[in-house]
């Protein structure tokens, strides 16, 4: 803290000055940024904390300042013990208060949208994971983020806009890693509404297209990797949802082979 002491007792008046700091408003900002990002990066996050406000007392629509004192916060958030769970709840709301003045301000920044995802996902605010996964696709329309629009829209119950944006990814990204994602979530959403039989033939469709890209990427990269390893989880939920629809409807031959294929994944008992 020695060089903020430092840059208020320098007093004077020298042109654009804020009060009796011999300084620029906009150089002392800098300055207070500089040292409570120092402080932040050597996880000294109380201190960082204390010399970030500020800074952005001085300036208070400071992109870097606010994006460091959103991001100070959810990782103290995240080192919260178990038991603090206050604390911690307490710490993902200042982070998401920061993060969405810069969503205000209109961030460029698409590592702010997953914060506020993950903050409303662990906050349990449902409402408001819709809100910033819609905002994280429309400014950054990735594949990512339509697997997390889906996942927002299913939160709420809103089963027709999982399906249309599920639908749509399914159309824009046939070589991704969320591929088996997108039909899981579009046959679930088709069984909500009790299209029974659209669902089947979703998740069907979805376990083939699963089916060749893993075989695509086995035959390229081996048998391992994240996409690899996402796509086989996918594929066992799949499974694990054609399995039920089986069931109900007595598909006894497709139950036999839907069974015999969770058993080699592992997937049964």
């Amino acid at each position: 803290m020695a060089l903020a002491s430092g840059l208020f007792a320098s007093c004077g008046s020298s042109g654009n000055t804020s009060g009796d700091a011999g300084l620029s408003t906009a150089a002392l900002r800098d300055e207070l940024f500089r040292e409570g990002h120092h402080l932040y990066l050597v996880h000294s996050y109380d201190s960082a904390d204390v010399v970030l406000r500020k800074a952005l007392n001085i300036d208070s629509s400071s992109v870097d300042v606010l994006t460091d004192l959103g991001m100070l916060h959810y990782d103290m958030a995240m080192e919260d013990n178990e038991g603090a769970a206050q604390a911690r709840n307490r710490n993902l709301r200042e982070s998401s208060g920061y993060l969405s003045r810069l969503d205000a301000l209109g961030t460029s920044d698409e590592s702010v949208y997953e914060r506020l995802c993950q903050i409303s996902v662990t906050l349990g605010d449902d409402r408001g994971f819709l809100k910033y996964a819609k905002r994280s696709a429309e400014r950054f329309p990735f594949e990512r983020q339509y697997y997390n629009l889906g996942l927002a829209y299913f939160g709420v119950a809103d089963y027709q806009n999982v399906v249309r944006t599920q639908k749509e990814a399914i159309d824009r990204f046939k070589q991704s890693a969320y591929l088996g994602g997108y039909y899981r979530q579009l046959g679930r959403a088709y069984m909500k509404i009790d299209r029974d039989q659209t669902a089947q033939r979703s998740l069907e469709a979805g376990l083939s297209a699963v089916d060749d890209r893993l075989a695509a990427l086995k035959a390229t990269h081996g048998a391992t990797g994240d996409a690899v390893k996402r796509l086989t989880e996918d594929r066992t939920a799949i499974l694990q949802l054609l399995r039920r629809l089986y069931q109900v409807y007595h598909f006894d031959d497709k139950l036999k082979s839907v069974e015999r294929r969770l058993s080699e994944a592992g997937a049964l008992p």
